[in-house]
């Protein structure tokens, strides 16, 4: 890491007060319990006549689940302090984009790279799914489960007419994708944590924070050979590279943009 790029980040997380370790464990630790509860004792009851998880009850998950992340990081910020106005919150989490070039085309690589590498190791997802302590429950929808086989997005969907349901397109891909899941994991995992976690990581903060947020996703814990490089680019990207906006934009792109390609044809009649 450049002395630049050290020093852009020590400045960002210089007065925040910092946790233990055990606290840094345990602020990844009760999301995972968290969803977990909501996935294997919630899911269950959620179920459709078929016998897999509603694609209504999956979306209600992921809310709550991200919901509880978003919710604790603001009161994290809001307890340092902080008015919850972007001007207010600017410096303490990064709220801005690169302020040099180079620091683009930094983060342009580390994004490739690790779109590159998370899609070459994801195939691999399928034989994770086969080892004892990694199979998903039958009922899990196939869109989280690789032992299903998804030919269009009506069979990620089964249970849903996808076709002009524009209720279903703005809830999936903006309430839950971009509201809940990429703004609420970016503020708490990358704006409120990623700071509190450098007087015991140091410069490797990024790469704690990072390997923390893969384990984190244990729930879903067959699909690690796809997510596992996600987590140190976004938190590279926040820290040494300074910038949340960037960062959520990135996990954006790589969770969803293939999907809208895909379901936007078939929710308003192109496809």
């Amino acid at each position: 890491m450049s002395t630049s790029v050290a020093a852009s980040s020590s400045k960002q997380e210089s007065g925040v007060p910092q946790y233990s370790l055990p606290m840094i464990i345990f602020m990844f630790a009760w999301p995972l319990a968290w969803f977990s509860f909501l996935i294997y004792v919630i899911g269950p009851m959620l179920l459709t006549p078929d016998g897999f998880l509603s694609t209504w009850g999956f979306m209600a998950i992921a809310i709550l689940g991200n919901g509880a992340e978003l919710a604790v990081g603001l009161i994290i910020l809001r307890r340092e302090g902080y008015r919850l106005t972007p001007r207010a919150l600017r410096e303490r989490i990064n709220l801005r984009f690169p302020d040099r070039w180079w620091k683009w085309v930094i983060a342009l690589v580390v994004f490739v790279v690790a779109v590159g590498l998370g899609m070459f190791t994801g195939q691999f997802s399928a034989d994770l799914a086969t080892v004892p302590g990694f199979i998903p429950p039958d009922w899990f929808p196939a869109m989280m489960n690789p032992l299903k086989e998804v030919k269009s997005t009506q069979d990620a969907f089964p249970d849903v007419n996808i076709p002009g349901n524009y209720l279903f397109f703005f809830v999936a891909f903006g309430i839950r994708s971009i509201v809940f899941n990429i703004i609420g994991e970016e503020v708490y995992y990358r704006g409120a944590l990623q700071p509190k976690m450098r007087g015991v990581f140091g410069k490797w903060t990024w790469l704690a924070n990072g390997i923390l947020f893969t384990l984190k996703h244990a729930y879903f814990r067959w699909n690690f050979p796809a997510i596992w490089t996600a987590g140190p680019g976004l938190a590279f990207v926040f820290g040494p590279l300074g910038s949340l906006p960037l960062a959520m934009i990135f996990h954006w792109l790589a969770n969803d943009l293939l999907n809208l390609i895909v379901t936007i044809p078939v929710v308003f009649g192109a496809g």
